[in-house]
């Protein structure tokens, strides 16, 4: 039957009935979650089926800019709007590349004193089970992701 239209699941675990305009083309529900893991999926499908496209694009990108030389100064010279938000969107990059190598620094510091407070509060005799148990949620993901890179490196 040409016209009927069966449910299909998303990627989100929703069944959908797709539009009758749409027919069996529709692939989402329409979220924006979905609609972005379809995209990643399409993009890998076609990065799988084109594995040479990025090298055949460089040697032609290359010699395109051989025969115009100095074309990309002079780009910039006539769009400073573009300069401009090129060098904050690199300096977004930088800062959070340092906040990031910061907080990992800091948990590989902090996890010693970590583990420390934990085996005290695991040897306290005069506590209840639970009072013996209750971690912070913090602490608790410091820990983990400090023993998650240590197994990895290993």
């Amino acid at each position: 039957m040409k016209g009927k239209r069966r449910p299909k699941k998303c990627f989100c675990g929703a069944l959908i009935i797709p539009d009758k305009k749409v027919g069996s083309r529709q692939k989402t529900c329409g979220l924006k979650d979905c609609q972005r893991e379809l995209k990643r999926r399409n993009n890998e499908r076609w990065r799988k089926s084109n594995p040479s496209y990025w090298r055949d694009d460089h040697a032609r990108l290359k010699a395109w800019q051989d025969k115009h030389p100095g074309h990309l100064k002079e780009y910039r010279k006539s769009h400073p709007e573009y300069v401009r938000k090129c060098r904050e969107a690199q300096k977004r990059r930088d800062r959070s590349k340092r906040l990031h190598l910061d907080i990992q620094d800091k948990i590989k510091r902090q996890a010693p004193d970590i583990i420390d407070q934990l085996l005290d509060k695991a040897h306290l005799g005069n506590l209840d089970k639970q009072a013996k148990t209750v971690i912070k949620p913090l602490e608790t993901a410091l820990l983990l992701g400090l023993l998650t890179s240590l197994t990895n490196q290993s």
